[in-house]
């Protein structure tokens, strides 16, 4: 049954106030987009490459969704039906986070010769080749080792090997 109360005032309030309400402030989506990056930074520093993250509010999960497709993250929305929060971001980024001023060498994943020797991608005379080696040193001595913008200028099967700092 329902009642009505004299005493209460009915709530007026501008369409523009409403939405507002309905979406959530500023203040709402910049600590959201705080809570999004330190998650993202707890994952990279496990070697993490991706995360699934829940919203609440499309309008919120959309301007995320939105700000991390311009920081270059791979990104997709999707409603979940299942979750309490109905909004889940797909969140994948490369890890690869480099310091320019040293120095690296990539090694081919589970690439052992025979002989026990291993490959690496070098870049030689301005080409990308693969090369034969027994360690780290010999490929240091040869001036193997590659630098972070090296990487970042390279051919794509290049950028997925996993650099390993000398």
């Amino acid at each position: 049954m329902l009642t009505y109360e004299k005493d209460v005032k009915p709530v007026k309030m501008t369409a523009r106030e409403a939405h507002k309400r309905s979406v959530g402030t500023e203040e709402d989506y910049i600590k959201l987009l705080i809570d999004v990056y330190n998650f993202i930074h707890e994952e990279v520093d496990n070697r993490n490459t991706s995360i699934d993250y829940w919203i609440d509010s499309l309008y919120l999960a959309d301007r995320v969704f939105n700000e991390l497709v311009k920081q270059g993250y791979n990104v997709n929305l999707e409603k979940d039906m299942g979750a309490d929060k109905v909004w889940h971001l797909s969140i994948e980024w490369k890890n690869v986070d480099l310091d320019p001023n040293k120095k690296y060498l990539l090694p081919l994943e589970e690439a052992e010769t025979t002989e026990g020797s291993y490959y690496y991608a070098v870049r030689n005379g301005g080409k990308w080749q693969i090369a034969v080696s027994y360690g780290s040193s010999e490929l240091e001595a040869f001036g193997f080792t590659v630098t972070a913008k090296d990487i970042e200028e390279a051919p794509e099967w290049v950028k997925a090997l996993e650099p390993v700092e000398v």
